[in-house]
């Protein structure tokens, strides 16, 4: 499944070379490369996740279950106890758990940096996972609004990207504090400020456009005609079709996370309200409030809730929602020209889902329905990133899976004892 100009191409050969795909076709010679026999598999493009929170994923599964438990204020209060290695574990499981379950890039909302070190330890952990990603640096829930951001730790991270990534398929980006329309001159200062500088480097912007305030600070970009090709909106809550149209018009782009919308009460996500009007759209995980890395699970839940506000079951096809999973992912965070499709001369990113599952089958003609309706990440039998293998015959290749719970479990028990929670409180 190219997901790209070719369509679907059963029983066809795609050659590997150099970290991009070098030819697609029938009967192609290998000439001594190794060959992975994938008959009766789907190869598709790697899945692209264009907004987590990734360290913070050994927090997975304490949310909601309680008035303690509210995801802003616990996460607040357990990322002050980060130290630099919780950073560079809960990157790295959720990183590997992103990739086991089929997603090949992610876009890391690092927003819990409060120290260099913090960040510095979360760009070790995308490097030692394999997964390409956009790093976003962003400041910490405590930081005061007219706080500036380290962005000079950022431009160093910048300049001497080649010493700290090496080959790694890591690149950066700022995690911007968008202001309201009522926000104070000196928070409005600040954020002007960090935003320039960001751009004068030339690295792109991803901000959250969500919760109540969500309009005013849409409306605030608008005034001041700062949205552009390398904005991406995450969630645009309460964005109303005249709003969105400006969005397209800027040439900007959206991030939809059905799964943590809904979950935190932003609303219903109903994708063809975004998708009509804007052209560059995606969707993302957004971390360990979504429960599970898992993108099958995300196109359902957008699925879902677009049928039933619609009354109509095919208000939006299954392909439509895995073009917005994988090129269309691609596309919003413009990254579309490297990866997305199975196409000649593209990156080696690509999933293998194996169908021979009890909760899966197999369709001989279109697989979409199959994909989006079935498949979960259990089924994801291979993983590619740039021509390397990372998940092969279902297990990780880079990464010891009981070694790294083992160590984000630790992780978090020694968060927890630093934020004064007990196992009491915890529970709720």
């Amino acid at each position: 499944m190219t997901m790209g100009p070719q369509g679907d191409l059963p029983e066809t050969d795609l050659l590997v070379h150099g970290g991009r795909i070098a030819a697609t076709g029938t009967g192609l010679a290998s000439d001594g490369a190794e060959t992975i026999n994938a008959h009766g598999q789907i190869l598709l493009p790697g899945l692209v996740d264009t907004h987590n929170h990734l360290w913070l994923s050994q927090m997975r599964g304490l949310f909601g279950r309680s008035e303690q438990t509210r995801y802003f204020p616990l996460t607040e209060r357990l990322g002050a106890a980060y130290e630099p290695e919780d950073m560079r574990v809960g990157t790295l499981f959720g990183a590997s758990g992103a990739l086991a379950a089929g997603v090949t890039t992610t876009l890391a909302y690092c927003d819990n940096i409060r120290i260099p070190g913090h960040a510095e330890a979360a760009l070790d952990a995308l490097v030692e996972s394999g997964i390409r990603a956009r790093f976003l640096y962003a400041g910490h829930d405590r930081l005061p609004a007219d706080a500036p951001l380290d962005i000079d730790h950022l431009r160093q991270l910048h300049l001497n990207r080649a010493g700290w990534a090496g080959d790694a398929p890591i690149e950066l980006g700022l995690g911007w504090r968008t202001p309201t329309t009522g926000s104070g001159d000196a928070v409005v200062a600040t954020a002007l400020e960090e935003l320039r500088r960001a751009r004068t480097l030339g690295l792109p912007i991803s901000t959250h456009i969500s919760g109540e305030n969500g309009p005013a600070q849409l409306q605030f970009l608008m005034q001041r005609s700062l949205l552009g090709p390398d904005m991406l909106l995450v969630h645009a809550t309460g964005a109303d079709p005249q709003a969105l149209r400006e969005v397209e018009e800027a040439g900007a782009a959206i991030s939809l996370t059905p799964i943590t919308e809904h979950r935190i009460g932003f609303g219903l996500t109903r994708l063809n309200h975004y998708t009509d009007p804007v052209s560059r759209v995606g969707l993302g995980i957004d971390g360990a409030l979504a429960g599970a890395p898992d993108m099958f699970a995300v196109m359902r839940a957008g699925h879902m809730v677009q049928a039933a506000v619609s009354g109509d079951e095919l208000a939006i096809l299954p392909r439509e929602i895995l073009q917005l999973a994988t090129i269309g992912g691609a596309r919003a965070i413009g990254m579309d020209a490297a990866i997305g499709s199975l196409e000649t001369g593209k990156q080696a990113d690509m999933i293998l889902v194996d169908p021979a599952a009890l909760n899966m089958g197999f369709s001989q003609t279109d697989p979409t329905a199959l994909l989006v309706y079935s498949a979960k990440p259990q089924n994801v039998a291979m993983v590619m990133v740039g021509g390397k293998i990372l998940k092969q015959g279902g297990r990780m290749t880079r990464t010891d899976e009981a070694q790294l719970l083992e160590a984000a479990t630790s992780s978090l028990a020694a968060i927890q004892a630093r934020a004064n929670i007990s196992a009491s409180q915890n529970a709720g």
